[in-house]
């Protein structure tokens, strides 16, 4: 791993990183520049916890505690993937049957969105659902 060069602080990438961040908007300056001070300051500490992260692996540590026989936070790794999978395509087929029903019994669409012509009439209202749906899949 290649060490972290020294950073050094100007004022057009302090403005670089402002803009390409939605969420610094209300932060200034002399906060961000603080913030890069604190990174320079602890720069060594932070290249040995990454260099201490290239020997991990999760297979490697125990699943459950040899003395109380509760799941790790290795055992735990397992059942989070499946039930978060799980969990996703439960809201999935939920935001489906929802949207379906709303389509079909209100006549709306799936995304509120503004078009330039008429869509509540056929066939704009079937052609906008199914660019909606095209939409919402990618």
């Amino acid at each position: 791993m290649q060490s972290i060069s020294s950073l050094t602080i100007s004022q057009h990438e302090i403005q670089s990183f402002l803009l390409s961040f939605d969420c610094f908007s209300t932060f200034n300056e002399l906060e961000i520049t603080v913030w890069f001070l604190c990174l320079r300051l602890r720069q060594r500490s932070i290249e040995r916890v990454m260099y201490l992260t290239d020997s991990f692996t999760w297979e490697d540590l125990p699943i459950s505690d040899a003395e109380t026989g509760q799941l790790t936070a290795a055992g735990w790794i397992p059942h989070i993937i499946k039930n978060s999978g799980r969990a996703s395509a439960t809201f999935f087929c939920l935001h489906t049957l929802q949207s379906t029903i709303r389509i079909v019994t209100n006549h709306e669409t799936m995304l509120i969105a503004w078009y330039p012509f008429d869509w509540t009439v056929s066939p704009f209202y079937e052609l906008v659902n199914i660019s909606q749906v095209q939409v919402s899949n990618t």
